[in-house]
């Protein structure tokens, strides 16, 4: 999987919270205590080869990420759902940590934005 550039859709994300600067303050503060309660769940299922709980997981993550206009993120995260689907996890703990590595580039990105 290649990851690409972090790329942040602000016009998205200022029109999901009305350009309101404290929300998107407050959502990513809220976020980053989900993601990392999310990223030890992930790195734990990844570990017992649970992968049906790591696409549910990953599903959630989806969704978080998409709120803050992650879209490349939320592209490359279905794409590892669909591996999973299809049983191909041969890779699948390397991916998760290039997953992590490249949303906490994305939060660091949002934080210039917005702080």
């Amino acid at each position: 999987m290649t990851w690409i550039d972090v790329k942040i859709e602000m016009d998205a994300f200022n029109e999901r919270t009305a350009n309101d600067l404290e929300l998107q303050r407050s959502l990513l503060s809220s976020f980053e205590t989900e993601f990392a309660s999310l990223r030890n769940s992930l790195t734990a299922t990844a570990l017992n080869h649970d992968y049906q709980m790591a696409s549910s997981l990953l599903h959630k993550l989806k969704g978080s990420v998409g709120i803050f206009g992650f879209d490349n993120i939320t592209k490359r995260i279905s794409e590892l759902e669909n591996m999973l689907k299809s049983n191909f996890c041969a890779d699948f703990s390397e991916m998760l940590a290039e997953l992590f590595a490249y949303v906490e580039k994305h939060i660091e990105e949002l934080k210039k934005y917005i702080y």
